[in-house]
């Protein structure tokens, strides 16, 4: 019985090692992209003088593609204002996510539209 121990010896070392490899493996590639989440989350927080310049370059924006873009569709001008905004932030170092970029330009829109319906 010994002399069969002896022989499987190797044999359980490597597929004991193995499976430690691989475990380990899945534990760094979870922690690598828990990183990578918590660096794209705190890299999204904007503090609140760059919230405001978001959306003063949002507004900034939504103007320009009604200025230059007056030939396109609501979607068409929304495409330009985010090109245009995300451009912007950009050249200023300020990464924010598209969805808030986009969420800047509508609320500069309804706050035009406002504008334009208490006028009439």
């Amino acid at each position: 019985m010994q002399t069969v121990i002896d022989q499987a010896q190797p044999y359980i070392t490597a597929v004991v090692l193995a499976i430690v490899g691989i475990l380990a493996t899945v534990i760094l590639r979870t922690i690598a992209l828990l990183q990578v989440k918590a660096d794209s989350f705190f890299d999204a927080r904007l503090s609140v003088s760059q919230r405001e310049l978001l959306h003063k370059i949002a507004s900034e924006g939504f103007a320009y593609a009604q200025t230059v873009y007056k030939e396109l569709g609501g979607e068409d001008k929304l495409q330009q204002a985010l090109v245009y905004a995300s451009d912007q932030l950009e050249a200023r170092g300020i990464k924010a996510a598209p969805e808030e970029i986009r969420a800047a330009i509508e609320k500069a829109y309804l706050a035009y539209k406002a504008t334009v319906l208490t006028k009439q």
